[in-house]
């Protein structure tokens, strides 16, 4: 709740001249977020950086703190990218960095993208150990859990229809895995053991 409140209140403040955000497509842009950690866009000029600091201070007190040491100042197309005062890590134009493994900046291969997605939707695919479920119940979970998953994923690639056989190989190994019984023979042979020692 208090994120949103920041951000109306940075989008406010950009409105009003106070802040300056990046013009996109004729659009001012100035933050959004993504999972833990939010995305500020600003001009890159010291005194502007340090208004927008100003800005979300009283958010403090909601535990909205930004951590400066921890924080990535990255130059998107700026010449002048000098701030002494700054503490954290600068990335400059034309560098590939991650964001919580995601390869992000300018030019990243669509292999590399891909990759990265390959990873989430397989890690996904195997806490599911389809070898313990038979086909109807893993067309179901699917249906029910996974189709979302790999849809969220694919949006953030910009991708093309030869890229989607990827997606297609890995559902389809999913639901051809081998259906194997070991488990319930397990459960079942629990079951019956204690009887058989009570002599029942």
């Amino acid at each position: 709740m208090a994120s949103t409140l920041m951000f109306y209140l940075l989008q406010a403040k950009m409105e009003s001249g106070c802040i300056h955000g990046i013009s996109l497509h004729g659009m001012q842009h100035i933050a959004v977020g993504f999972a833990y950690d939010t995305f500020l866009f600003a001009k890159a000029q010291e005194e502007n950086i340090q208004n927008i600091l100003d800005s979300v201070a009283p958010f403090s007190v909601a535990s909205l703190i930004i951590n400066m040491e921890k924080s990535s100042r990255i130059n998107i197309f700026a010449r002048h990218f000098h701030f002494p005062s700054w503490q954290g890590r600068k990335i400059e134009c034309g560098i590939i960095f991650r964001h919580l493994g995601y390869p992000l900046g300018v030019n990243v291969s669509a292999k590399d993208q891909i990759q990265w997605v390959l990873c989430k939707i397989k890690s996904k695919l195997n806490s599911w150990h389809a070898s313990q479920w038979p086909l109807h119940i893993r067309i179901r979970i699917v249906q029910s859990f996974l189709q979302s998953y790999v849809m969220y994923y694919t949006l953030l690639l910009d991708w093309k229809k030869c890229h989607l056989y990827v997606f297609d190989s890995l559902i389809k190994n999913f639901y051809a895995r081998r259906h194997t019984t070991v488990l319930w023979s397990l459960h079942l042979r629990t079951l019956y053991v204690p009887l058989k020692a009570r002599g029942a």
